[in-house]
């Protein structure tokens, strides 16, 4: 079978931890011709493993070839729909493939689509926090007053999923009653955006792609980020303000969030995303989404193919799929590479 016929087609993509995007992580890979004399080991070597010990349908191979230096890519073709993407990431032997040859590896059954383009995508959503930017905004605020430690161990708590999102973030608005309510011209000029994100969102604004913040941070800063990215939409909390008073001369965050508003706990962060797939007719399978929390996981696993990027311990074991580098642009070898400009 052929994936010009419309068939479903699984992409393994492999990412070398020492490639030169993720220079410094520690590991043995270094130069271009160790990128190339592990691409040639690493393809055979897992055609072997899949077909020996861990497939459980039949899978020809389409297509093997490299895209950068420290990043290659299989293509089959499954023998079956039912085919489980799940088993594979998580099978014992391709988590010991992955830490012989140094490797993350990206699994993606991907639905019928033109055959230039790796994969079909329309809607891709994105968190903020620790992932558009390098920053947690909430743990800024807190700077700002001198409690950095308080808020942010309460912050890592909650993006590692040992207590619900709601609650911690009430807990942590608490202690930001006070802040000045114009903090936020300030948290812009030290906020900055992650490596790779302008050129991984206009890539996706160039195949006409509807690009999307939702955060559980503040919509000051969200609105900040969709101007500075163009991105479409942006969904975040809201804060109440409160007028000066004799404690706080000055207008400040009352460490309340607004009851006019949603509140963006993880089950927020779905809806987002499968109401405007509705809205715009757009298949679930051709989604997008990118997240780096525990409250990242459910929207993470309703897309077509939900990354999780530098995540936390937990998200990492659970999300659909997981990367690390040191650039947002690697990102872009899952969704679109042309065929005829890789090697």
């Amino acid at each position: 079978m052929s994936p010009e016929g419309g068939d479903a087609r699984l992409i393994i993509t492999f990412f070398a931890k020492g490639r030169p995007s993720n220079a410094g992580s520690g590991t043995a890979i270094h130069g271009q011709n160790d990128f190339k004399s592990q691409s040639a080991a690493c393809g055979p070597a897992f055609s072997k493993l899949l077909a020996s010990s861990v497939a459980t349908t039949e899978l020809t191979l389409h297509s093997y070839r490299t895209l950068a230096h420290g990043i290659f890519q299989s293509e089959y073709i499954p023998g079956s729909p039912f085919f489980s993407i799940r088993e594979l990431r998580h099978h014992a032997s391709i988590i010991a493939f992955e830490a012989f040859y140094a490797l993350e590896i990206v699994f993606d059954l991907v639905p019928p689509g033109p055959s230039n383009l790796l994969r079909p995508v329309k809607l891709a959503v994105f968190d903020m926090d620790s992932t558009l930017i390098n920053e947690e905004v909430i743990d800024e605020l807190a700077r700002s007053i001198g409690i950095t430690s308080a808020v942010s161990a309460i912050t890592a708590r909650a993006m590692n999923g040992e207590i619900e999102f709601e609650q911690s973030l009430r807990e942590r608005l608490a202690l930001l009653k006070g802040v000045k309510a114009d903090v936020w011209e300030d948290l812009k000029k030290t906020v900055t955006i992650a490596a790779g994100a302008k050129k991984l969102i206009d890539y996706l604004r160039e195949r006409g792609v509807i690009t999307v913040v939702v955060s559980g941070g503040f919509i000051p800063m969200a609105e900040w980020l969709k101007e500075q990215l163009r991105l479409d939409h942006a969904y975040a909390n809201h804060l109440v303000v409160s007028p000066s008073t004799d404690a706080y001369p000055y207008p400040h965050l009352s460490g309340e969030l607004s009851p006019e508003h949603p509140i963006v706990v993880p089950e927020y962060k779905q809806r987002v995303l499968e109401s405007l797939a509705q809205e715009h007719s757009i298949p679930i399978s051709e989604t997008f989404v990118v997240g780096d929390g525990s409250n990242d996981l459910l929207m993470l696993g309703a897309a077509g193919l939900g990354v999780a990027w530098r995540a936390k311990e937990r998200v990492q074991r659970e999300a659909p799929q997981r990367l690390n580098g040191t650039t947002l642009s690697d990102l872009i070898y899952l969704l679109g590479v042309r065929r005829d400009t890789t090697a």
